[in-house]
């Protein structure tokens, strides 16, 4: 069992505990993650909150709270190698294997045709990074980094 503070992005964890105040602990519980539950990591920077998802939600969490989330490393699995879009270079291309949102937003994304399966490539980034154009079903699109941050994806290998 390690802490969500030394995971690796981009892996698949399984929530085992909370070790921390009882209040936080029914927090976080009330949010859905209980034991069992599976936890990816979508960013982890310095200074920053930790931001994961589980069963659909987004949250960041402070470095005193993740210290105290317990997780074990999920076997490897096809989930486990999959990467958020905005990670990938100009001129790379991958498959969508999930998207993380839910509701208006999942919709939204899906009726611009980002649905499993499809082969996207990244064309351009902005020059603060934000937005991201792609290509996807022959035609240009432009997402938000934190949209791109929802999409799950494979590489594609040369």
């Amino acid at each position: 069992m390690e802490s969500v503070t030394k995971c690796k992005l981009n892996h698949v964890y399984q929530f085992q505990e909370f070790k921390g105040s009882k209040s936080y602990e029914r927090h976080l519980n009330n949010l859905g993650l209980v034991s069992g539950v599976d936890l990816y990591i979508v960013s982890k920077q310095k200074g920053q909150p930790i931001i994961v998802v589980f069963k659909g939600t987004r949250i960041g969490l402070d470095e005193e709270i993740a210290k105290d989330i317990h997780v074990i490393e999920k076997e490897a699995t096809s989930e486990a190698v999959m990467e958020s879009m905005d990670c990938l270079k100009v001129g790379e291309s991958a498959q969508v294997v999930k998207i993380l949102g839910t509701g208006a937003l999942k919709r939204r994304l899906m009726d611009m045709g980002l649905t499993r399966g499809t082969r996207i490539e990244i064309k351009k980034y902005a020059p603060l990074g934000d937005p991201i154009e792609i290509c996807v079903r022959n035609y240009e699109l432009t997402l938000r980094k934190k949209e791109a941050e929802l999409i799950l994806v494979e590489r594609e290998l040369d």
